[in-house]
């Protein structure tokens, strides 16, 4: 009976532990009828990742249609649909990008239009998956400006191909 109750304990604590790690995103759509370019958001949440989140929706909020959504509905999302496509997480300790990530970039004809950050307890590791480079940084709020930046110039920069 006490083994029995161990192992529920154990099991609500560890439930407890990754909803806790990993909150869900007010899911929602910034419509534009003039915009050149659609984006999609595909992220968790944490007060560092909404910040930078919000950062960049922002700055693309005048001239593209922004959809932003759970990380857990990234297999739903129709490539083809956006011009660019990014994915906001957390890095997985020693393997970086996590199953879902990986799973969505293997079931793309390609990734030109990805871009991938991660918050991670190393920033200075370099995560690359298939082609696709990830942006790091630590959950440092005097780091959020220098990661928004650095995400913005490197959707610009596939934008900018893609005409």
């Amino acid at each position: 009976m006490r083994t029995r109750w161990n192992g529920l304990l154990f099991f609500f604590v560890t439930a407890l532990i990754f909803t806790a790690c990993s909150k869900n995103i007010r899911e929602t759509t910034l419509e534009n009828p003039d915009a050149s370019f659609r984006l999609i958001i595909a992220a968790d949440s944490s007060d560092f990742k909404d910040s930078i989140r919000d950062r960049v929706m922002n700055n693309y909020k005048n001239v593209s249609h922004i959809d932003v959504v759970n990380l857990d509905k990234l297999d739903g999302i129709d490539y083809d649909a956006y011009d660019a496509v990014l994915i906001m997480d957390s890095c997985m300790a020693w393997g970086g990008f996590n199953n879902e990530v990986k799973n969505y970039i293997n079931s793309l004809p390609d990734n030109r239009k990805v871009v991938v950050f991660f918050t991670a307890g190393n920033p200075e590791w370099k995560y690359n998956y298939k082609g696709v480079d990830a942006i790091t940084a630590a959950s440092l709020p005097a780091k959020e400006a220098d990661v928004a930046n650095q995400l913005i110039q490197k959707i610009d920069l596939l934008l900018n191909k893609e005409k």
